[in-house]
Parts: structure tokens; sequence; C-alpha cells
């Protein structure tokens, strides 16, 4: 019987060696697929379900399979499982992970920073992903923004944009005005201010993080807040080539094809299509051609290196806003001087940047980007013929430090960032859409810069405390050829920019957060003239003040997430426009306005992912904002500093006291799915004397569609939708503080599309 034992423990010790010597051994990381930061605490398992390893705080692991084993998936709460297949030729493994849109809570956001998940963030931080943007047609980004509370997206036509957030932004007489936004953390926001995001291809993003409320403490100027955009990137192990059209009602037509790559060593995304859009309304057509590169290259384990290329071409034409009575007789027509004038934007924009994120060890990394932006704009207006072009060039660089403190731990940040832009500008009379006489040539050396440094420090298990600091400067370097004496240098005060929060972690069902954050907003550089075309030496930037508390959490086993804030955003030195006649209009530090408000957002994932059911997704949704903004101090100033109006109590121009948006996600395992969603407006002033107001609206719009994978390499997708289903009329855009010459009302009124459908098929072929 002993010899028997023996020769039983001698063979079990020979097959556990031989196992042993048989097993592969694979190391790697795990990244966000959109933004790249490392992921911790992602669960490996085998085809089995068994752990067989766990993701450190770098986002590495280390694993071992037998080569039967070689099958397996990545679990990490807050985003979608991801399976795959090791081979033993793989050195260098880098698994990326997609956000779960049913689990927004639980993803992991930039923020301000903190690298956390969404709920342990302080401050108001919405998360938008691809498949947000799939509720809709994909040619506009104005459902998914104002699915948001506190954001609203204002677009009537494809030509024209106007985004704010708690606000601010909502007075902007073009363009997006105290509102940062990033491309992959390189700025489309021009170094005076202003943004333009109709270069953007709206299917080419992969995801956005809005961040509400003033965070000039890391991002410098604006005191809305932060857009910070995320192009596609190939899911992991994907190679495939997929060509996307679209068809809909007055005359919109697209087309695109797009080649992902996904590999360990190099991630790569190529998209290339044009768009055209007939128009809802008399001379509004428009027509796109874009180009997207977005590549990722993973040299190292320590290095991560990104390239963006970016070029889109622009032709739309501006129908211009109408009178009241005119929009109630008829809302197709365009406004008559815009059409005698042509008014139209020819604009073509280039972007290119290149990125790199680097792991000194396990305490210090950098991650840091330079780009270069140019565009050329030929631009007739009803007032004048613009010919600009534009070149700016920049860079951000951060370092994070974590000396692992035994005691408080803190995590270090500091940056920088820098953007110089230089504007070449010429003005002609507009003689029926050509170039007339020359009336301006006028240079903008603009340049900004901004240093910041944030600590987080763990005061307790749960609780942690985060304070920020930045300065900043900016400059405008004016050159007038034909007026010399309008020449000079505009110089801001430089603005330090302090904010502190603090965050208590209870539960998985409730996040406190407490914060105060200071922001401030410049002028652009065509908002610092006087009546007579000369710099305003006394121009200052607007300054704000935000007090902020926020619960969030999931509860009822994680299936309802919901995320609360209350705010109060003081806000003085507000510009103030006033028009001195067509086409001349004149800024002052002339106001103080006060923005309180209430935000929340729900949503309840009917379905979880271990229920076995044909029904995959049901997950209803909703968020409601209150706003409560009002003028503490505002008069209105003419060419020679004298009050000529005052409004103190009156509400803020543009903004509605409600908004409600609710919604509904179907999907099934046939493929058959819905998105339905339901917007209201509340109405709102259109003028600073709240004599004018543009009247409530509420729209009902739908979409449904099947996906179906036909073989292992073919995925097709095939969907139709309708927009404005209740077929109101409505005008989403309003010209705020129009003022009507020669004895004719102001036009404020820029209708909307009534009933419109659109129809689409998309295939995929996986290599």
């Amino acid at each position: 019987m002993k010899f028997k034992k023996l020769v039983f423990l001698i063979g079990f010790a020979l097959h556990a060696i031989s196992v042993q010597a048989q097993e592969l051994a694979f190391k790697g990381h795990i990244y966000d697929s959109q933004t790249r930061q490392a992921l911790a605490g992602a669960t490996i398992k085998s085809s089995l379900n068994k752990e067989i390893g766990k993701t450190d705080e770098r986002g590495l692991f280390e694993i071992k399979v037998t080569p039967s084993e070689t099958a397996v998936k990545v679990v990490l709460v807050g985003y979608k499982t991801q399976v795959f297949t090791l081979s033993s030729e793989q050195k260098n493994i880098n698994v990326q992970l997609e956000a779960d849109v049913n689990r927004l809570n639980e993803v992991r956001v930039q923020g301000y920073d903190g690298h956390k998940t969404n709920k342990e963030t302080a401050g108001s931080v919405a998360l938008i992903t691809s498949a947000t943007l799939s509720r809709g047609s994909g040619v506009s980004l104005q459902s998914a923004l104002n699915g948001i509370p506190g954001v609203r997206m204002d677009q009537s036509t494809l030509s024209e944009a106007r985004i704010s957030i708690r606000g601010n932004g909502v007075r902007a007489s073009f363009g997006m005005r105290n509102i940062k936004v990033y491309l992959n953390e390189i700025p489309l926001t021009e170094a005076d201010g202003t943004t333009r995001i109709e270069a953007l291809d709206i299917n080419s993003v992969g995801r956005a993080e809005v961040i509400k409320g003033p965070a000039s403490s890391i991002y410098g100027a604006g005191t809305g807040g932060v857009i910070n955009f995320q192009l596609q990137r190939a899911p992991y192990q994907e190679q495939s080539i997929e060509v996307a059209s679209l068809a809909g009602a007055y005359g919109l037509r697209r087309l695109s094809s797009t080649y992902r790559n996904g590999g360990d060593q190099m991630n790569s995304y190529l998209s290339y299509g044009w768009q055209e859009y007939g128009g809802y309304r008399e001379h509004s057509k428009d027509m796109r051609r874009f180009m997207t590169g977005n590549f990722q290259l993973f040299p190292s384990d320590k290095r991560i290196i990104t390239l963006l290329l970016n070029r889109t071409q622009q032709n739309s034409q501006i129908p211009g806003a109408l009178t009241q009575a005119q929009a109630d007789a008829n809302p197709l027509q365009a406004n008559a001087t815009n059409v005698d004038k042509a008014a139209a934007r020819y604009q073509t924009w280039t972007r290119i940047g290149m990125g790199q994120q680097y792991r000194f060890n396990e305490h210090l990394s950098n991650s840091s980007s330079v780009f270069t932006y140019f565009y050329d704009l030929d631009h007739p207006l009803a007032y004048a013929y613009l010919r600009n072009t534009y070149q700016s060039f920049g860079g951000r660089t951060r370092f994070n430090y974590d000396p692992e403190f035994s005691v408080l731990p803190t995590r270090f940040t500091v940056g920088a960032e820098y953007n110089q832009g230089l504007t070449k500008g010429t003005q002609y009379v507009n003689n029926h859409g050509k170039e007339g006489e020359l009336t301006g040539n006028v240079d903008y050396k603009n340049t900004q810069y901004s240093l910041f440094y944030q600590s987080e420090t763990q005061l307790a298990k749960n609780t942690a405390l985060t304070f920020g600091l930045s300065y900043n400067s900016l400059s405008y370097d004016v050159n007038n050829y034909l007026q010399q004496e309008q020449r000079g240098v505009k110089k801001f005060k430089p603005q330090a920019n302090p904010r502190l929060a603090i965050s208590q972690h209870v539960s998985d069902a409730l996040s406190l957060h407490a914060s105060v954050s200071t922001g401030f907003s410049p002028p652009s550089s065509s908002e610092i003239k006087n009546v007579d075309g000369s710099i305003n030496p006394a121009l200052q930037a607007e300054k704000a003040v935000n007090y902020e508390l926020n619960a969030k959490g999931n509860l009822m086993q994680s299936r309802l997430a919901y995320d609360f804030a209350l705010f109060k955003m003081d806000m003085e030195g507000e510009l103030i426009a006033q028009s001195v006649q067509q086409g001349i209009t004149i800024y002052n530090n002339a106001g103080k306005t006060s923005h309180n408000g209430a935000e929340l957002a729900l949503s309840y994932q009917w379905v979880q992912a271990e229920d076995d059911q044909q029904v995959k997704v049901f997950r209803p949704y909703a968020s409601v904002t209150y706003s409560d903004f009002t003028f503490k101090d505002y008069n209105v100033l003419n060419s020679a500093n004298e009050v000529t109006a005052r409004y103190h109590g009156n509400a803020l121009t543009g903004i509605a006291p409600w908004v409600f948006n609710a919604g509904l996600d179907l999907e099934t395992k046939l493929g058959f799915y819905f998105y339905g969603s339901y917007f209201f407006s509340d109405k709102l002033p259109v003028n600073d004397a709240n004599s004018a107001f543009n009247a409530a609206y509420h729209l009902l719009n739908g979409k449904i569609g099947y996906q179906v994978k036909v073989g292992r390499q073919l995925d097709i997708n095939v969907y139709m939708g309708m927009d404005n289903l209740l077929n109101k009329n409505y005008s989403s855009i309003v010209a705020l503080n129009a003022v009507g010459y020669n004895g004719a009302q102001p036009a404020y009124y820029q209708p909307s599309p009534k009933r419109n459908g659109y129809g689409g098929l998309n295939l995929k072929w996986i290599f």
C-alpha cells in the first residue's frame, strides 16, 4: 500500500509539473478605450469563468493560462465585458474597454483629472457615448446635449449652433463663448475664447465629457464649463471596414466609410465621407466633406503615442432670423436681406495633433500634446463680406505624481497650456454676395497660457479633499492696416482661479460632494472694440464664483442611477452688448447676474446583464432642470458710458426656467431596437427687457432599427426614424436682443424643421 501511495504521489507531482510547464504566461495593460487612462480593479477570467488575474493601480496584469484556456474575458463595472483570445506570439497586450451606457455612474472620467468613477467625482460631470449619439440621425449633437440637465444646444439649421451650460454662452452672437472645448486633449477653442464645432464630424465622436460650472482651476478660461470630446477608436482585436449611408427629409444625404484596426501595438481609426442637406427653409443648404484619422501606438509598456488628423469643408447658406409676423406667415422663408446679400459661410478646417502618455515609474507620469490648427473663411453677411485666415499652434502638458504617503495619501498634478492664434481678416462691402470696396484689414495675434496645480488628499478611507489653482494670462495684439491709430495691444489682468472640493463616499447608494470654484471668461477679439473700432482699454474678463452640492449613487441593486446637483453661481463684470447700428455692437462690463439652479438625472436599468431574457436593454431615463437666473445689476450704457436703461431683477435672456427630457432605450437579443425621446422647453425671454418671449414647446422623436450579424464577418444595421413627430412649430435658436431698424420689428426667430424623417443602412465587414 505504501508503495502504491508513493507511486500515486510521484505521478501526481509529475502531472502537476507537466501542466505547469504547459502554462502560458501573459502580461499587459487594460485601458479605457476613449480616454486611454489605466483601469484598476478589472478582473480577468478564464473560459471556465475562473478568476485568473486582476489589474493593479496602473492597469497592469499578469496571468497564466493553459493552452486550452486562451479565450479569456475582462470584467469591470461600468464597462462592457471584453472577450478576446490570447496567442503565444503576443508580447505586449493592450486591452481597451468600452464604457457601458447603462452604467455611466461607474465609468472612470477625466473630469478634473481625478480619474475616478463619475459618482466619486466632485462636481457635475456628464457623459455622452457613441451609443447616446446613435439614438438620433447622427447629424447633430443637439438631442444628446439637450438630454443633459443644465446643458442647452440651440440649432435650427446646420449652419449655426449655440451651446450654453447653466446659462453661460447663451448670449454669444455667433459660435460658442464661455465654454472650453477639447478634442483628444487638443483645444478646439481659439485663443480668444471662441469655438465653432461645425467642423466636428458627429459620427466620429466616441465619447464626450461635459463639466458643468467653472473649471478654470485646471482648464483655463471659461465660466460655463468644459466639453472634452474623444474620437472613436477601434474595438480591441477588431479589423473592419464599414460603409454607412443615410437619407432623409429636406434633401438630407450622407455617405461615409470607416476603417478600424484594434491591435496590441497600434489602434487605427480612419473615416472619410460627405454630407448634404437641402435645408428646411429657403437659403439654408449645407454641404460637408470630412476626413478624420485617429491613431494610437503602444511602443512599450510605459508609452502611448496618439496622432490626430482632421480636415473638414463646410459650405452653408445662412437664412437669417424672422420677425414674429414673418414666422407666423411663412416659417420656410429666409430673411430678405440674407438672400439679397447671399449670406453664407464657406470654411475649411485642418487640425493636426500629437500626444504622448509616459510613465516614468510607479510614482510619476506625464501626458503631453502639441497641435496646429488652421482654417480659411469666406463669409458674406447681411452687413459685410468677410475673408479670414486663421492659424494657431500650442500644447498642453501635465505631470501626475503620487509619493504614496502613508499618512494623508496625496496625488499631485502640475501642468501648463499654451495657445497662440493669428487671424488675418479683411472686410468688404457686400454687393449682393460679391466683394465690394475694402473697408477693413486687421490682423489679430492672440496669445493665451495657463499654469495649473492640483492636489487630491485622502483624508480618510472614503473622504477626499481636492484643491486646485491656476494662473492665466491673455493678450491681443491688433494691427489695423487701414487705420494705424487703432493698432495696439490689449493685455488682460492675469487671473488666479482656485477650486476647493470635498467628497464623501458613503456607499454605492450615496456619494456626497461639495465644491467652491471660480472661473473667468475674457471678451473675444471681436468684442474688445469701441464704436470707432479702437481697442477698449477698460474692458476686462467676466468673473464667476460657483457654490455646488452634489449627490450621486445607485439604488435598487444598482438598477436606478441618479445624479442631483444644487448650485449658486454669481457673475460680475458680465459683458453686456449694445447694438449702436447695423453690424456694429459694442460691449461693456456693466452687468451682474445670479445663476441659481437644480438639476436631476435619472436612469433605470430594468434588465441586468445577468438576466436571461429576450430583451437585453430596457432603460427609461429622465432629466429635469430648474433655472432661477436673474440680472442683479444691469445697466445699459451708450457710447458715452451713460446709463440708458436698467434691468435689475429681470430674468436672464435666453434661459427657460424649466426644461425636461425623458426617453426609452429598448434593445432585444434578436437585433430589433427602439429609441424614443421627449423634450420640453419652457418659454424664455428673448430680450433683456423681458418684453418678448419665445413660446414654450415640446418635441417627440423616435427611431427603430434592426441589427444582425450574418455569419462571423458581416454586420448589418438598418434603421429609420422621425423627429418632431407631433409636427410642432417652434424656434430652437433665437437672435437674442435683436434690434429692428428703420421702424421694422426685431427679427428674433429662426424656425426649426417640422415633422421630418430619415433612414439609413450600415454595412460592416469584419476581417
